[in-house]
């Protein structure tokens, strides 16, 4: 189909006059009809020059922020952006947690799935199959370390299936005003101390014990805090007393 501006609206605006150049179906013809009803409605602006409008801010200019809060908007399931970008961490351990989210993390059964042909075994536990959510959250040495985490907040937590599902239970979870920063970060941690050595283990043939994880956790949890929290304390015990003293 060619359109066609004619000069027969005021104003200097044009209507549409669509050329089909074949013969339409008649199983198209109710689809024609939704076309040239949303075509009726547009004029063309004779005297101006084209331009690209991005509807989606007022501005009309392209920004990736609008394009991802365009399509969050149309996603069926619910993501838990919040807990990945507006916690205190750094960047590198935010986009990690957004790519094991997406499922995206290059774990053993994604490399399989790109036509690798390897064995696939947790290089943490060397008991399951290596997959994010595995690695991540059901691992018997990742586990050690969740439950470190709700031995020092005093709570209960049933971990859901997937890195996601644990993300969103997370954030609409609560402890004191007072230790919610340290609360808010503390997943995103352990799936960076996790992954860190679970690439030191397939890279370096380095040996992890569960002690080391749980010291490697903390300090990294510690030194984070120290950062973004005014009064967090300045030695390692003295913070883990601090978090405990709910």
């Amino acid at each position: 189909m060619i359109g066609k501006s004619s000069p027969f609206s005021q104003g200097g605006r044009g209507g549409w006059n669509p050329c089909f150049s074949r013969a339409l179906n008649d199983w198209e013809m109710e689809e024609a009809e939704l076309f040239l009803g949303c075509l009726h409605g547009k004029r063309v602006i004779g005297d101006e020059d084209d331009k690209v409008v991005w509807t989606e801010t007022k501005s009309g200019i392209f920004s990736a922020k609008s394009l991802y809060l365009a399509l969050e908007a149309d996603c069926p399931s619910s993501f838990p952006s919040s807990c990945i970008w507006k916690v205190w961490v750094q960047p590198k351990i935010s986009f990690f947690a957004w790519e094991a989210a997406w499922g995206k993390a290059l774990t053993l059964d994604l490399v399989q799935r790109r036509g690798w042909s390897l064995a696939n075994r947790c290089y943490m536990c060397m008991e399951k199959e290596e997959t994010i959510d595995h690695l991540l959250l059901h691992c018997s040495k990742t586990r050690a370390l969740w439950e470190l985490l709700f031995s020092l907040f005093g709570v209960s937590w049933v971990m859901p299936c997937s890195v996601r599902e644990t993300l969103l239970g997370w954030q609409t979870s609560s402890v004191g005003k007072k230790h919610r920063k340290v609360w808010r970060a503390a997943p995103l941690h352990i799936f960076w101390t996790v992954w860190k050595a679970r690439n030191r283990l397939a890279f370096k043939d380095d040996v992890i014990s569960i002690q080391r994880l749980k010291y490697s956790f903390l300090c990294s949890l510690w030194s984070e805090a120290k950062l973004f929290i005014v009064e967090c304390p300045q030695t390692l015990v003295n913070f883990i007393d601090w978090v405990g003293s709910l």
